[in-house]
């Protein structure tokens, strides 16, 4: 460096300052750019811990209306769920209301026509007494004296009045009469006696006799007799009567399940609610002709399968075996009795679909039960139904009056496994009588309602959903068949 100074080389000198200077100048830049690097660093650096404090601040923020959200929908799902049951509620009210005005305008239409009646009775009197009035025949005949020479003539006195034509009173005293009875019927027209919706013309303070029984094979219980209806109900057209029954024999001796044998029909299923439940929407379905056991299986059927195929015998819950309808079986114990039929029988018997299910049940009818719109005690077994069995247990199949196509039982008493997979709605649902067997699977349907469910259940249109290996007191099944 020292030499660089040297006055003996003045021009090595300069050139060594300008060098010199560069070298600084250019540290100089490179100094200045690691402080603008190290103040970005810097400032990222602050800026992300800004922007930490400031996330942290957003999740608290997040977390207070997420929990204020939480506790709003918390209180809407409990006014909904009032509101759920208020529907409920007014929709069984209206139900009832039903009954009342369809007893109603049958009292009302067949009062009417005790009046038209009573006015053409009137009329037709009428019309007899001007022609009696205006006859020729109610002319006093002249009166001849008979000369009778061995009696005196007895004379009427002027107070006495003879009626000269003795038809004419007698048909005087008959209309009298008959206007008598037509001014009663016309004052009994004017009341109207109605029941009330939860009373029935069937009292039920003991329990009603099992229907006469028919030989079978031998150990087991006999099978209730069933008669088929005289006719079909009014409103039912002849194409949906039973044709008829059968029992189908067993290669191993004895007889199947009786069986009514049906034409099929259109059939409204379902019911639109307010309460959104699974029974809706209503849809149209037209059920080809089958067969469908007129009673429930019961466990003498289930007992002799499960003997001749190794299985185990169900639990009867401290009920009775016999002719009580077979509880205690899962989905597939039902299917394979089914199948065990048709191997017996060499007919193809099944689980009968949701739809046919619901097309027996209804019998041809519109109402919210096989026999109307209200609820009536003493027509089956449930948990408020007005029978000695009710919240007990079930009864003896066949021990209340069967539904218009014959069948017995398909309200109350045991609930029934039928083919389809559950889905909560009908949207999508087949529409030519068969099950459903998409959607979830995992779950199947089963109808009818049974001795320890309300009465509400036991409506034509409830569903219930289980798990096909469930087994409960209260869940049995009865079979179709195929033509």
């Amino acid at each position: 460096m020292v030499a660089l100074f040297d006055a003996t080389h003045p021009i090595d000198r300069r050139e060594d300052v300008e060098a010199l200077r560069l070298a600084l100048e250019a540290m100089r830049r490179e100094a200045g750019f690691e402080i603008a690097r190290l103040n970005r660093k810097l400032a990222e650096r602050e800026y992300d811990a800004e922007r930490v404090v400031a996330t942290a601040a957003e999740r608290q923020a997040m977390e207070q209306d997420l929990h204020t959200l939480q506790s709003t929908l918390n209180e809407k799902e409990q006014v909904l769920d009032r509101i759920t049951s208020e529907c409920r509620r007014l929709e069984d009210e209206l139900e009832d209301r039903h009954v009342v005005f369809d007893d109603l305008r049958e009292e009302v239409a067949r009062k009417d026509l005790s009046l038209k009646e009573a006015r053409e009775e009137v009329r037709r009197l009428q019309q007899n007494l001007a022609e009696l009035q205006s006859s020729p025949s109610l002319a006093l005949p002249p009166v001849v004296p008979t000369p009778v020479a061995a009696a005196p003539i007895t004379r009427v006195p002027p107070h006495t009045s003879v009626s000269p034509v003795k038809p004419f009173s007698m048909g005087l005293i008959s209309g009298l009469l008959v206007l008598g009875t037509v001014g009663l019927a016309l004052w009994g027209a004017t009341r109207v006696d109605l029941p009330l919706p939860w009373q029935s013309t069937r009292t039920a303070t003991e329990p009603p006799p099992v229907p006469e029984a028919v030989e079978t094979d031998a150990g087991s219980t006999p099978e209730p007799v069933i008669t088929a209806p005289e006719s079909p109900d009014a409103g039912i057209e002849q194409s949906t009567a039973p044709i008829r029954l059968s029992r189908d024999p067993l290669r191993g001796g004895g007889e199947g399940p009786t069986m009514i044998a049906l034409y099929g029909g259109d059939l409204r299923m379902g019911h639109n609610s307010l309460s959104g439940a699974d029974f809706g929407p209503q849809h149209d379905v037209r059920i080809p002709p089958f067969l469908i056991g007129a009673y429930e299986v019961t466990f003498d059927q289930y007992d002799r399968f499960a003997r001749a195929t190794g299985r185990p015998l169900p639990s009867d819950y401290g009920f009775g075996r016999g002719t009580q309808p077979v509880i205690g079986v899962t989905w597939a114990d039902a299917v394979a009795y089914a199948d065990w039929l048709g191997r017996q029988t060499g007919h193809q018997y099944r689980l009968p679909s949701e739809a046919e299910w619901e097309y027996v049940a209804r019998a041809g009818k519109n109402g919210s039960y096989p026999w109307g719109f209200g609820m009536e005690h003493g027509r089956a077994v449930c948990f408020d139904c007005g029978t000695p069995w009710d919240n007990r247990s079930p009864a003896p199949v066949g021990s209340f009056d069967p539904n218009a196509f014959g069948l017995y039982d398909t309200a109350g008493n045991a609930l029934e496994w039928v083919a389809d997979c559950y889905t909560p709605g009908y949207d999508g649902a087949p529409t030519d009588g068969s099950a459903m067997l998409g959607g979830d699977c995992t779950r199947r349907v089963a109808r009818g309602g049974a001795f320890n469910k309300p009465s509400t259940s036991i409506r034509t249109y409830v569903r219930a959903p289980f798990a096909p290996d469930t087994r409960l007191n209260m869940l049995g099944f009865r079979v179709a068949r195929e033509p």
